[in-house]
């Protein structure tokens, strides 16, 4: 006599049978394992009506409602992919907003720009102690007059963006390095957050910060955002120069206070 096979359990059962005797799972159509002609009738709905399943035989969730699931996870990715784009939303209208005390154009000249360089190669050479103040406008005014336009093949140009100036934001004990840049007429800018740090080699810089716009760039990622402002940072070296050969610098938001030991050699 024919019988029906569990898909489940590999019991066999009545033709009769709609639910599996042992584990209560339906069972499939074709499982049957021999033909006859009984069998031949039933599967042509001929047999008897389906009985109901046995009582203390319950069916998994997953089996009785296989579309809950689907249901579920494209919810759950739905929000997801909601979530992300939020945050990308959200991160883009940081970058592009102007920061707070960006400081406005001070213009160039060319005769001040020379006299500040001249008086920083004149105190890193002296023989004696030497000190020189200088507030934020000199500083940005020399900037703008010494760094003309990034290097069009530089990545300090970003895909698409025109440089515009390099700048100085003062603060207490600290400095930005700020690059502003023109994009689809707007001004994006990069700031990057310096400490002065004294050596033996002679002053140096931390990074301690830095930023797109209003949006801060993780601590992790510093060493590849500064790659932005090499070309900024090449563009002083003749003025960093006798920076460097400072014993402190002093920095508060109006000016930056620069001292000299008397170690330097006279220039000829």
């Amino acid at each position: 006599m024919s019988v029906r096979v569990c898909s489940q359990c590999a019991s066999e059962n009545d033709l009769t049978r709609v639910f599996c005797a042992n584990c209560g799972m339906r069972l499939p159509e074709d499982a049957v394992e021999s033909s006859s002609p009984a069998a031949a009738k039933l599967m042509a709905g001929g047999g008897a009506p389906a009985l109901p399943m046995p009582a203390g035989r319950r069916v998994s969730k997953s089996a009785r409602k296989p579309s809950e699931r689907g249901l579920f996870g494209f919810l759950f990715s739905q929000l997801v992919s909601t979530i992300l784009l939020a945050a990308l939303l959200a991160a883009l209208i940081q970058m592009v907003r102007e920061p707070d005390n960006i400081p406005p154009r001070s213009g160039e000249n060319g005769s001040a720009a020379q006299d500040v360089y001249e008086t920083l190669r004149g105190l890193a050479s002296s023989p004696h102690p030497g000190s020189w103040t200088v507030n934020q406008n000199a500083i940005n005014s020399f900037l703008e007059t010494t760094i003309k336009a990034a290097a069009p093949d530089s990545a300090e140009s970003m895909i698409g963006a025109k440089f515009q100036r390099a700048f100085v934001r003062l603060g207490d004990g600290c400095a930005d390095l700020g690059i502003e840049q023109n994009f689809l007429t707007r001004n994006i800018y990069l700031l990057l957050e310096f400490q002065p740090e004294p050596s033996t080699g002679g002053l140096g810089a931390k990074m301690t910060g830095g930023a797109i716009g209003r949006l801060p760039v993780p601590n992790s990622l510093l060493p590849v955002f500064s790659r932005l402002f090499h070309s900024t940072i090449s563009g002083l070296g003749q003025p960093l120069a006798p920076i460097r050969q400072a014993r402190t610098a002093a920095i508060t938001p109006q000016d930056v206070k620069l001292q000299w030991d008397g170690s330097g050699t006279p220039s000829r």
